[in-house]
């Protein structure tokens, strides 16, 4: 059994003052770290799943890893559309991890942990197509051949949803462009595949497409809407700081919501 807590978007900015959407955004990141010390269940590693600046200026990563290296887990990061994986290396420490694709400007990576196959995915594209994502080949190429060769319990982290989420501003402006492609590729390991998940869209959200579980998380700060009717962006600033504590079990997964 493995237990970790996700977190995404925290948006820190290059002053401790910084705000955005008229919230600021370091004191809720900062309650969440006090939280996730004091849980019950000591969770075996933190992810991030992306935007852990709200734009790359060394100021706003040192701060984040001020309150980030606070915590008494392992930490891993995924690369988000307001981040830069160079920088991420630069400033964020992070737990034991291998590279699948190598360059500082790329964040892909594997870890492992009590017979469990974790893999960071790192779909930050061009400016040009952002708030989109998209998957280099060279990324799917390593997902076909940990499909097609290994037999661990699987778990995928990316920063980008790759399928629709059922609200009309998101699947037109936030996917992962070729979320299809990866879909497919994960398909064909759902037997030990045990979750994919990802952030960028405020909100907690879970998704179930063939057999994938696709879990999203609140961001820290800040949560958007996504009803079926939003045609444009609606955001719920100022409530409660978001986590979920997750607990893979070799039946499936358990999601649990948490707010500060």
């Amino acid at each position: 059994m493995v237990h970790f807590v996700h977190i995404s978007d925290t948006h820190i900015g290059p002053t401790a003052d910084y705000a955005l959407y008229g919230t600021q955004t370091l004191p809720p990141l900062e309650r969440v770290v006090a939280r996730i010390n004091a849980l019950p269940v000591k969770p075996d590693f933190v992810i991030h799943t992306g935007d852990v600046a709200a734009q790359p200026d060394p100021e706003a990563y040192r701060l984040a890893a001020g309150a980030m290296d606070r915590l008494f887990e392992s930490v891993y990061y995924v690369t988000g559309n307001h981040d830069r994986s160079r920088d991420i290396r630069a400033f964020l420490r992070m737990g034991p991890k291998v590279d699948l694709v190598e360059g500082e400007d790329v964040l892909a990576y594997r870890f492992g942990l009590r017979g469990h196959r974790m893999i960071v995915l790192d779909a930050r594209g061009p400016d040009s197509i952002d708030p989109h994502g998209f998957l280099p080949e060279a990324q799917l190429q390593v997902l076909r051949r940990e499909v097609e060769e290994g037999e661990l319990p699987l778990t995928v982290f990316l920063h980008f949803p790759p399928v629709t989420l059922g609200a009309p501003w998101l699947d037109e402006g936030m996917l992962l462009l070729n979320g299809g492609d990866l879909h497919q590729v994960l398909v064909s390991a759902r037997g030990r595949l045990q979750g994919v998940f990802f952030g960028h869209v405020h909100r907690g959200m879970q998704v179930f497409r063939d057999g994938v579980l696709y879990s999203s998380v609140g961001s820290t700060f800040c949560q958007f809407t996504a009803w079926p009717s939003d045609e444009r962006p609606g955001f719920e600033a100022g409530g409660p700081a978001h986590f979920n504590f997750v607990t893979l079990t070799p039946d499936g997964c358990l999601v649990k919501e948490h707010t500060v």
